[in-house]
Formats: structure tokens, C-alpha cells, sequence
């Protein structure tokens, strides 16, 4: 009677970490799939969200669709300075943000100098798209969700809930020009 409630806590820990490590695995690749979206999109957060979304469903338990999965991504480069430093007002400025030097030129890139500075990186290095994914994933344990160990203790808690944040960062290159709109500005790093 005394040793039933440890194995079975036991028990559930082992279920609730190899989901978490599945998890953490569904959304390393969501992660890389989200950035190619946004580096073909000019960085559009909702469909990098979508697709971050849809990637995860593979790792949801219970009834698909049931609840709204919480995504959270930051860009983290290009960064604003990166914007005001290299980035120019293209000439369809329609969805541009109301900021100067709103996208910044992805065409010709071999033939510039590595000369030309961008917040310490070379206009070459602004065109990498790198972006950190945060998702709150409920395992639908026990009690394991709301343990504060269990919650991961890298992860950055941006995510509140019942579940555990799990994280990814990726990067790739830029195959539009990255562009600084009203949709994504609130998601692009100061740094």
C-alpha cells in the first residue's frame, strides 16, 4: 500500500518525460518548417504559426482540434537594429510598417560588399532568418503538468498554462526579403 503511489508516480514521470522528448523532437522540425514559411512569406507570423500548429498535431494528445495550441515565436534575426541599420523602403510599401527602412534586400546579395554593416553583421548575415518557437505542450498526466520541475527549466515560461514549454530554434536563409510589417513588428528582438 505504501510503495503502489511512488511506482505509480514513477511511472507516470516516465510516460510524461519520454512525451515531453517527442514533443520537443515534433517541434525542432516545426520549428525548421516555420521558417521556411516565414523566409518565402517575408517573415508572416500567422502563417509561421499555422504551420507550427498543423506540424504539432502529430504530438496533441486526445481529440484533435479540442483546444487552441499556444505558439509564440520571436524572430531573432533580422532585428530591428538590423531594419534601421540595412533596410530600405521597397517600392510597393503597402504592408510595409509605418517605419523607415522596413525590408531589407535580399537580391544581389553576392555582389555586395561584406563591407556594409548592419547591426555588427554583414547584410549577408541579416538575410539568415532565425526564429525561436515556444509551445505549450499538455501531456495530460496527473499532476506532472503543474509540477514546477517539470515545466523545463531552459525553457523561457512566455507560454502560461497547464502543460510544459518546450522550444526550438531555427535558421535559414532568406528566400524573399525580409520585411518589418505591422503583423510582425511586436515579434522581432530589439536585441
Amino acid at each position: 500500500m505504501l510503495v503502489f503511489p511512488i511506482i505509480l508516480f514513477l511511472g507516470f514521470g516516465v510516460v510524461h518525460l519520454g512525451l515531453i522528448f517527442q514533443a520537443q523532437s515534433n517541434l525542432e522540425y516545426a520549428a525548421l518548417m516555420a521558417a521556411r514559411v516565414g523566409a518565402s512569406t517575408s517573415i508572416d507570423i500567422a502563417s509561421m504559426q499555422a504551420e507550427v500548429i498543423r506540424r504539432m498535431q502529430a504530438s496533441e494528445l486526445g481529440v484533435p482540434g479540442s483546444s487552441t495550441p499556444l505558439v509564440d515565436i520571436q524572430v531573432l534575426n533580422p532585428t530591428q537594429e538590423m531594419f534601421n541599420d540595412c533596410g530600405e523602403q521597397p517600392i510597393d510599401d503597402g504592408n510595409c510598417a509605418a517605419l523607415p527602412g522596413c525590408e531589407i534586400p535580399n537580391f544581389g546579395l553576392q555582389l555586395r560588399p561584406r563591407t556594409e554593416i548592419c547591426d555588427g553583421a554583414s547584410i549577408q548575415d541579416a538575410n539568415l532568418l532565425r526564429i525561436r518557437v515556444d509551445y505549450l505542450y499538455d501531456t495530460k498526466i496527473p499532476f506532472l503538468n503543474r509540477m514546477p520541475f517539470t515545466r523545463g527549466a531552459f525553457a523561457q515560461d512566455s507560454l502560461a498554462g497547464d502543460g510544459v514549454n518546450v522550444f526550438a530554434v531555427a535558421t535559414v536563409r532568406m528566400q524573399s526579403p525580409a520585411r518589418r510589417t505591422i503583423n510582425n513588428t511586436a515579434n522581432i528582438v530589439q536585441q
